[in-house]
């Protein structure tokens, strides 16, 4: 009655398994993108009633860490922190 299981009934249990793990892989990128999307919605709603606020967002400066006391400092117009040897 519980003899070993033959080669059929273990290559469906095998196809079983890899539907049910690729399609909850699929299912999880597809809740992933939709999440996605539904936050680059909201972005684009609150950019178009606040469009100033959308600009500030998009100002971005470049930084480097100061050599001296290890804070980051804009790279134009840094200015000088106060400690001896501040390069800025």
């Amino acid at each position: 009655m519980f003899g070993l299981p033959s080669f059929q009934k273990l290559l469906v249990l095998a196809l079983v398994i890899a539907v049910v793990w690729y399609g909850f892989k699929f299912l999880g990128r597809l809740k992933q993108t939709r999440e996605a999307e539904a936050r680059q919605r909201d972005l684009n709603s609150a950019d178009r009633k606040n469009p100033a606020a959308a600009r500030q967002k998009l100002d971005v400066e470049e930084t480097v860490q100061c050599r001296t006391c290890g804070a980051y400092v804009p790279t134009q117009g840094a200015s000088n922190c106060g400690k001896a040897g501040c390069p800025y």
